[in-house]
């Protein structure tokens, strides 16, 4: 059967300073491509990595070094606020199967919304997404300060249901062909539903774009002139 519309499927991990960047890029285009359906898909990189045999830019110095200097001119470019946290890398699987259980019972704009505060938790505020306190203290005010309703969702995180979705999640990821994050799956509309297509790494918008025949206008909105 052919797909009826465009889908993209961004596979992510809080963990990934590169994708938290994707996200935020990707997310200033999503009002001019109406005829898209995306989802975001939680997975955990560091099981990707490791299933794949790949390693990330951090365990050698050079890269590490550029991945900062890299991330920090990306910023003064897109205006994307960013601070390379003190703590790096964290685990994040707790934040991960929150974010599974928030997708699995809450509205799309809801979730996202909890994507997008926890990455700023980590990638602005530099504080450390691991920590039961601060994914509670980030996801109230998204909740009009239901501490008990955040709570079920952190209590849900260790549920078997939820650990069960992630996994599967991961193991998905791992067999479409993902090897690290942001990757994101495109799929055209009036192709068959199992065609699909691997982009890799934030600064490929541009090329799914033009690949889907979608508008944009570069990294940067009008109006604003961020300088290096």
């Amino acid at each position: 059967m052919a797909a009826a519309r465009a889908k993209i499927i961004c596979y992510y991990d809080l963990v990934s300073p590169y994708t938290y960047m994707g996200f935020k890029l990707f997310n200033r285009y999503r009002k001019q491509w109406p005829g898209v359906d995306v989802t975001f898909t939680p997975m955990l990189l560091g099981g990707v990595m490791n299933t794949v045999k790949n390693q990330p830019l951090f365990n050698f110095p050079s890269k590490k070094n550029h991945m900062i200097a890299d991330l920090d001119r990306i910023s003064a470019v897109t205006g994307v606020p960013f601070k390379f946290p003190t703590e790096f890398p964290v685990l994040t699987v707790l934040p991960m199967r929150v974010l599974t259980a928030l997708q699995i019972h809450e509205a799309a704009e809801k979730y996202e919304q909890c994507i997008d505060k926890l990455f700023d938790e980590y990638f602005v505020h530099n504080r450390n997404i691991s920590k039961v306190e601060v994914i509670q203290a980030a996801l109230v005010p998204l909740f009009n300060q239901d501490t008990a309703k955040v709570q079920s969702y952190l209590q849900l995180a260790s549920q078997p249901e939820v650990k069960q979705i992630f996994k599967q999640n991961t193991d998905e990821a791992i067999a479409r062909g993902v090897f690290g994050a942001p990757t994101f799956i495109v799929k055209k509309a009036g192709e068959p539903e199992d065609k699909e297509y691997l982009f890799f790494g934030s600064d490929r918008l541009e090329i799914i774009a033009a690949f889907l025949g979608l508008p944009y206008q570069g990294l940067v909105p009008k109006g604003t002139n961020p300088k290096l």
